[in-house]
């Protein structure tokens, strides 16, 4: 009797662990064995690594979980996607499954309800949609972008090439040219900018001795100056105004002829007694040159 009661309860712990593991792979797939939820289905080219157990959503709130994934009887290459959700949620025969992806990889499918007064039943397949998500969103935002860069990158290659056409040999060498003078000019500044700061930090050199050189004349001015002070410039004006009056009276005996020197500038007898004299002088020694015999010398 014990035996027969044994074997019964080993029987029953192997019936109800057997229950537990169909009801638990059931649940991981996202089936119930309860019938209090709908299934539903959507075809799509691409799952985008969707998994049984994935989730599905409305609004970003979980309603069901990815059931199964099988392709097509057709052999097309298409997916079809099953999905269950709750009863007690009521889906627009005209809503949108989106087949969603997230930055961290996660696919899940999300439902768009639509607007329609006929609700889905269970068994009916859905409009299957992409969402690209953050990421979808992201590319689409950068591909302009990307176009855009393209055309540049474009644009420049076709300028550096015709900038390549335009720039002939011998222009390329002058450049070469006047970058080089341009080089040589900027160290000739250079050179020019140490010596001058030489004749300035020097103490001995040229521009600290035109410096001392103009101090001294600064100071011998200064002394000039000075003494140019001290004079007695009144003094001077006086003895200068006493001058002029004694010339001019001077001026003035000699223009009414008085004196020796008014007499002869006012008495003309004298000019025409020396002008009598010196042709006399002169017919002279014309008979000297014409007779020299007739002049007869004689020592006393």
């Amino acid at each position: 009797m014990k035996d027969k009661t044994k074997s019964i309860l080993i029987g029953l712990s192997f019936i109800i662990a057997l229950a537990l593991f169909i009801w638990g792979f059931n649940f991981l797939k996202g089936k119930s064995l309860l019938n209090n939820q709908y299934t539903f289905y959507a075809v799509y080219e691409n799952s985008k690594g969707l998994l049984p157990g994935d989730l599905v959503t409305i609004n970003g709130m979980q309603v069901g979980t990815v059931s199964s994934l099988e392709f097509h009887p057709s052999q097309d290459g298409t997916i079809i996607v099953e999905f269950i959700t709750s009863k007690d949620l009521n889906i627009p025969e005209n809503s949108l499954v989106n087949l969603a992806s997230s930055l961290t990889g996660s696919v899940s499918l999300d439902i768009k309800l639509g607007d329609s007064k006929n609700f889905a039943e269970s068994g009916d397949t859905l409009t299957a949609s992409y969402d690209n998500g953050t990421m979808g969103m992201i590319m689409d935002a950068f591909t302009p972008i990307k176009n855009n860069l393209e055309t540049l990158l474009v644009s420049l290659n076709d300028l550096t090439t015709n900038l390549n056409g335009l720039l002939s040999t011998e222009l390329k060498d002058n450049i070469n040219r006047s970058a080089s003078s341009f080089a040589s000019s900027m160290d000739n500044i250079e050179a020019i900018s140490s010596d001058l700061q030489q004749l300035t930090d020097s103490k001995d050199g040229k521009l600290t001795m035109v410096v001392n050189n103009l101090e001294t004349i600064t100071e011998n001015f200064g002394t000039v100056s000075d003494s140019l002070k001290k004079i007695d410039y009144s003094h001077l004006v006086g003895s200068l105004e006493n001058c002029i009056t004694e010339f001019n009276t001077l001026l003035n005996g000699i223009n009414n002829g008085e004196g020796s020197a008014g007499l002869l500038v006012k008495d003309d007898s004298l000019y025409y007694n020396v002008n009598e004299s010196v042709k006399t002088l002169q017919y002279i020694l014309e008979e000297i040159k014409e007779n020299p015999k007739k002049i007869k010398l004689s020592v006393f």
